[in-house]
C-alpha cells in the first residue's frame, strides 16, 4: 500500500491558526503606525502655527501706529484665534508681557524703570500655545516663547544703560551755503535757517505751464567747527494746465505745527469731500496730478479750509485770465516732501521783494544787514496777524506799512556795511539779484504760541528768504527828468524765458539769463549832473511768484516789485583785477576690498568745472596723486564767488567739499597782485566719511 503525499487538515488548521494571528497583528501594527503619522502630523502643524504667530509679531508694520491690516509694536497684546488645517481645528492662545531692560540690575524687568525715556517697552515676550484633539481624544498643546523688539539688536551703551540713559541722536552733517545765493539767518534759539538756490524745471516749453520749481530750506545748528542738520524742508512747486472735476475726496491744505522742543514741521492736510480737477493734457509736471486733483477750498468756514487764507472763495482763469467757471483752467501749488511724498500745503504769501548787486551780498557786513531786514520784515508782519488781521473766513484787514530795504538801510546798516543799494557803475556788465521774503499767514491758535518779544521765536515761523533772480521778471523803469532818449539807450536788462536748469553751479548763465545789467553809456544830463536809470524787477503774489507762471488776475495786480537805482560814469576808473589761486585736493576709493582712499587718478580732474569759467581755470595735474589748481582773476576790493560741479566718472560720483568758495579780494599785504585762496576737496563719494571731509590746507 503506498503511502498519501501532502498536508493533513490539521496541518492546514494550525497554519491558517498561525497566520491569522500574525495577519491581526500586522493590522494592529499598522493602525497604532497610522494614528503615530496622524499624530504626527498635526503636531508638525501646530509648531507651524505656533512659528507663524511670532513671526507675525515680530515682522511689525511701525512702533507705535499702523494701518489694518498691518500692525503696529505697541498694539501687539494677548489673544487668541482658531485654524482649521487638513481636517483638523487648532487653537491658538498667545499672552504678551512687556519688559523693560533695567542698566542697574543688567536684567529685564515687568515694568519700567525710573528715567525710562521711551514710549513704548524695550521687548514683548511672546508665549504661543497652540492645543488640538489627537487620535486618542486628548488635547495635547505645545508652547513657544519669542520676543519682539523695536531695534533688532542692542548695542553695548544700550545693554549697559542705554533704554534708560539720555544719549545723543544720530547726526547729519551740513554743509551752509556761500552768499550771495545762499544767505544764512540766525534764528535767536542757537540754530540757523538758510533756503537754497530754486532750480526750475520746464516740463511743457511755453509761457503758460509746465514749470515745477524745488528748492531746499535747511534748520541747521552750528556746533564747533561743523554744522549739524535739524530740520530740512523740501519743497517744490509747479504751474499746471487743469480740468475741472466733479466733487471727490480731496485734501485740504497742509498746516504748520510745533513740537515739544518749539521745532517747525508740517503735517498732512485732512482729506475732505469738496471740488476736484484733473490734469489736462501731457508733458506737465507729476505733481501736476496732486495740484488739479487737491487745490479746492474746503467746504467749511474754518482756517484749515483755506490753501489762501487772505483770498478766500477764489476764482479760477485760463491762459487768458479770463475766468473759468468750468472747463480748463491754469493753476500753481506749493507742496513740501512729507514721509516721502509731496503734500500740498497753503499759497506762497510774499511780503517783499528786494533788488542788490551779486558784490552787495557778498560783502559780510551787508549779509548782517540783510538778515537784520528779514528779522524786521518777520516781526512786522507776525506782529500784525497778532494784533490786527483777527483772521476770518472773509479777512478784511489792511497789510501793515513794511519799509522798503533801500529804505530801512539808510538808518539801520550794520557797521562798516553799506547805507545805500543804488550804484555808481562804468559802462559794461552786473549781475543783479532778486530775493524775495515770505511769511506765512498762520492759525490763530497756533498764532498765539508765538512771542515776538522772546529769543528764537523764529524758529517757530513759517517764513522764506528765497533767491528769485531768475523768476522775477526785470525790466527797465522809462526815464523821467533830465534825461534824455529812450532808458534802453543806458541799458538794457536780461528777461530771457525760462528754462530747465540743469547745473547749479552755472546758476546765471547755465540755461537762460536774467536780471544780467548792461550800461551802454553815460547818465549825466545836458547840464552834466549825474542822473539814475532805475532797473525794475517785479515778482506776482502767491504761487504765480515762485513758478513765473500768473494764473490769476489777482496775483498779477497783488505783485510786488522794487527798484535799483543805476547811475553810469564813463569816467569812473576800473578797479584793477588780482588773481586768486588755490588747491583742489582729491581723495578717492581704490576698491571695495582696500576702503582707505588715496589721491585720485589724474584724469578724474578732466570732469570738474569751475564757474565763472569767463575768469577762472583749473590747471590740472601732470601726474596722478597731485592736485590740481585753480586759478581766477577779479576786481580788486570785490568779494568773488567761485563755484565747482562735477560730473562723475563712469560708476564714481564725486563730492566737493565745499562747492562754493566766497574769496575777498583784497589787496595782499606784500604788494603782490596774487591771492592765496582756500582750498576744496574732490572726494569720491563711497569714502568712508565722505561728506564730512574738508581739504587740509587754505594755500596752494
Amino acid at each position: 500500500m503506498k503511502r498519501q503525499k501532502g498536508f493533513g487538515l490539521l496541518e492546514i488548521l494550525v497554519t491558517l491558526v498561525v497566520l491569522g494571528v500574525g495577519v491581526v497583528g500586522l493590522i494592529s501594527l499598522s493602525k497604532s503606525a497610522l494614528t503615530a503619522s496622524q499624530d504626527g502630523r498635526r503636531y508638525e502643524i501646530a509648531m507651524r502655527l505656533a512659528e507663524s504667530k511670532l513671526d507675525e509679531f515680530r515682522n511689525f508694520n511701525n512702533l507705535v501706529t499702523a494701518t489694518a491690516p498691518l500692525t503696529a509694536y505697541s498694539a501687539i497684546a494677548s489673544g487668541t484665534a482658531s485654524k482649521s488645517q487638513s481636517g483638523d481645528n487648532y487653537a491658538l492662545a498667545w499672552t504678551v508681557a512687556n519688559q523693560y531692560w533695567n542698566s542697574a540690575t543688567s536684567a529685564w524687568q515687568a515694568t519700567a524703570p525710573v528715567g525710562y525715556l521711551l514710549n513704548y517697552p524695550g521687548r514683548k515676550e511672546i508665549r504661543a500655545v497652540v492645543s488640538w484633539t489627537n487620535s486618542e481624544g486628548a488635547t495635547p498643546n505645545i508652547t513657544l516663547v519669542g520676543y519682539a523688539s523695536p531695534s533688532q539688536s542692542l548695542t553695548l551703551s544700550q545693554i549697559a544703560g542705554g533704554l534708560d540713559v539720555t544719549r545723543a541722536g544720530p547726526k547729519i552733517s551740513y554743509t551752509p551755503g556761500v552768499a550771495p545765493d545762499v544767505i544764512s539767518i540766525d534764528l535767536g534759539n542757537g540754530s540757523k535757517q538758510e533756503t537754497s538756490k530754486p532750480s526750475p524745471t520746464v516740463s511743457a516749453k511755453n509761457s503758460t505751464i509746465g514749470k515745477e520749481v524745488q528748492f531746499e530750506t535747511m534748520t541747521y545748528q552750528p556746533v564747533g567747527q561743523g554744522n549739524t542738520q535739524q530740520i530740512q524742508q523740501d519743497i517744490a512747486s509747479v504751474s499746471c494746465a487743469c480740468t475741472s472735476g466733479s466733487t471727490a475726496s480731496t485734501y485740504l491744505p497742509g498746516q504748520v505745527y510745533k513740537t515739544a522742543t518749539g521745532q517747525l514741521y508740517w503735517k498732512v492736510g485732512a482729506l475732505q469731500s469738496k471740488p476736484s480737477g484733473t490734469v489736462s493734457g501731457n508733458n506737465q509736471p507729476a505733481l501736476c496730478a496732486s495740484c488739479c486733483t487737491d487745490h479746492f477750498d474746503g467746504t467749511g468756514t474754518g482756517f484749515t479750509n483755506y490753501y489762501a487764507p487772505l483770498n478766500t472763495s477764489r476764482k479760477r482763469y485760463n491762459s487768458a485770465l479770463a475766468e473759468a467757471v468750468s472747463g480748463n483752467y491754469v493753476d500753481a501749488c506749493r507742496f513740501v516732501r512729507l514721509d516721502g511724498y509731496y503734500r500740498p500745503i497753503p499759497d506762497w504769501n510774499l511780503i517783499k521783494v528786494i533788488v542788490t548787486t551779486s558784490d552787495f551780498l557778498a560783502t559780510a557786513a551787508n549779509q548782517i544787514s540783510y538778515e537784520n531786514y528779514i528779522k524786521y520784515v518777520v516781526k512786522a508782519y507776525v506782529d500784525w496777524q497778532k494784533q490786527t488781521l483777527n483772521w476770518t473766513s472773509n479777512p478784511t484787514a489792511t497789510a501793515p506799512t513794511i519799509s522798503e530795504f533801500s529804505d530801512w538801510l539808510a538808518t539801520n546798516a550794520a557797521g562798516g556795511g553799506d547805507t545805500a543799494t543804488a550804484i555808481t557803475v562804468n559802462t559794461g556788465t552786473r549781475q543783479l539779484i532778486a530775493r524775495g521774503i515770505y511769511v506765512d499767514i498762520l492759525d490763530p491758535t497756533y498764532l498765539s504760541g508765538i512771542d515776538t518779544s522772546v529769543a528764537g521765536y523764529l524758529a517757530k515761523v513759517p517764513f522764506q528768504d528765497i533767491n528769485l533772480t531768475m523768476l522775477a521778471e526785470w525790466s527797465m523803469t522809462p526815464l523821467s527828468g533830465q534825461l534824455t532818449g529812450a532808458v534802453t539807450d543806458y541799458g538794457t536788462i536780461s528777461n530771457e524765458p525760462i528754462d530747465t536748469i540743469v547745473d547749479l553751479n552755472n546758476y546765471y548763465f547755465g540755461s537762460y539769463s536774467r536780471g544780467y545789467l548792461t550800461t551802454k553809456k553815460s547818465t549825466k544830463d545836458s547840464s552834466q549832473v549825474l542822473q539814475s536809470v532805475k532797473v525794475k524787477a517785479t515778482v506776482y503774489q502767491g504761487n504765480s511768484g515762485v513758478t513765473a507762471t500768473l494764473i490769476s488776475p489777482r496775483d498779477q495786480s497783488l505783485a510786488l516789485s522794487t527798484e535799483l537805482a543805476v547811475k553810469v560814469d564813463s569816467t569812473v576808473v576800473a578797479q584793477p583785477t588780482l588773481t586768486v589761486t588755490g588747491k583742489v585736493q582729491c581723495l578717492e576709493q581704490t576698491s571695495k576690498q582696500n576702503p582707505a582712499p588715496k589721491a585720485c587718478n589724474k584724469d578724474y580732474f578732466k570732469n570738474l568745472d569751475i564757474y565763472p569759467s569767463s575768469s577762472c581755470h583749473i590747471d590740472e595735474p601732470a601726474s596722478t596723486n597731485q592736485v590740481g589748481i585753480y586759478v581766477c582773476t577779479a576786481e580788486q576790493n570785490s568779494t568773488l564767488v567761485v563755484s565747482f560741479s562735477h560730473s562723475g566718472s563712469g560708476n564714481i560720483n564725486f563730492l566737493l567739499r565745499p562747492s562754493t568758495l566766497s574769496i575777498p579780494m583784497a589787496p595782499p599785504a606784500d604788494g603782490s597782485q596774487v591771492i592765496n585762496g582756500p582750498c576744496t576737496l574732490l572726494v569720491d563719494n563711497g569714502v568712508t566719511n565722505a561728506a564730512n571731509l574738508t581739504c587740509s590746507s587754505p594755500s596752494p
